[in-house]
């Protein structure tokens, strides 16, 4: 057997080298352009931040596409694909794609590099990369916290425009590989587009996927919004005291406006600074006017 192997081993050398004896990386493997389709197997959501307006992931990246040149079913071998190595793709032509929108994006690398390529008997190249990626967020704070927030990747090839590549999503382009699990936030969906870009040097093709996800607002109800209510609730005691005992109206009015004020921070200190007005700030308000009743009233 592990002389089977071990000739197996031989061949299938032999192969690779004959592919690449003439073979240009620099030329397109055909001259109309390259159909590249690519999907995402999504490991897991790490977390999500409203501050630096971005959300973390790791995905098995995958693109697949046709080099005529690397065919090997003539060559009359039994093997019906090869799996090589991440150094092969320094010897092919690559479709360069990238994640355009990325803030950081890295390679897993434990124990080596999370990569490889299948290459199949008609040529056709099946490309893995098992990825690390932080994304911008588009986030409205209006709802807040009964909003959703959109989280989008966008992919692009880096050196050809839409005349050489042209990006194309598979038939599942998304796949979950286990329930996302967020302490804050739930995802509820996804969706793909393709798009096209204007660059002074042409049109780009783009692949972009967008990923929504719903605030859980327990937390705030429980930490926020019911505290905020058991306050203005227990301020009315105002309304039962002597209409002559002005200290005592005034200290209850002052104390229910410093807790309200004080719950209001400690919840926006974990937002962003923006500058339009939230759900959140609209009921805050709303209960520092009931509670004050008590003192003017």
């Amino acid at each position: 057997i592990n002389e089977t192997v071990f000739r197996n081993s031989i061949n299938l050398g032999h192969i690779i080298e004959s592919l690449l004896k003439d073979y240009d990386i620099h030329l397109l493997p055909e001259a109309e352009g390259v159909n590249v389709t690519i999907e995402l197997h999504v490991q897991g959501v790490s977390g999500i931040s409203e501050i630096t307006g971005d959300f973390e992931l790791d995905i098995m990246y995958s693109e697949i596409w046709q080099d005529p040149r690397l065919s090997f079913k003539h060559l009359n071998v039994c093997a019906t694909n090869i799996t090589l190595k991440s150094d092969f793709r320094k010897k092919i032509w690559t479709p360069d794609t990238c994640i355009i929108n990325s803030k950081d994006s890295s390679i897993h690398s434990s124990p080596s590099e999370n990569t490889f390529i299948i290459l199949y008997e008609h040529g056709l190249l099946w490309s893995n990369f098992r990825l690390k990626v932080k994304a911008p967020c588009k986030m409205d704070l209006k709802m807040f916290p009964f909003d959703s927030i959109h989280c989008h990747l966008v992919f692009e090839s880096y050196s050809f425009n839409t005349d050489e590549v042209r990006l194309l999503w598979h038939d599942m382009p998304v796949t979950m590989m286990e329930k996302v699990e967020l302490p804050d936030f739930d995802l509820i969906g996804w969706s793909t587009d393709h798009q096209r870009l204007d660059y002074p040097n042409g049109v780009w093709d783009r692949a972009k996927v967008q990923f929504t996800f719903a605030r859980r607002y327990g937390f705030y109800l429980f930490q926020s919004y019911f505290p905020t209510s058991l306050t203005v609730i227990s301020s009315w005691v105002g309304f039962f005291f002597d209409v002559r005992s002005v200290s005592a109206r005034i200290t209850l009015g002052v104390s229910s406006l410093l807790a309200l004020t004080f719950q209001f921070g400690n919840v926006l200190r974990h937002l962003p600074r923006v500058s339009y007005i939230k759900v959140s700030f609209r009921t805050t308000i709303r209960k520092i006017l009931q509670s004050q009743c008590c003192t003017t009233c």
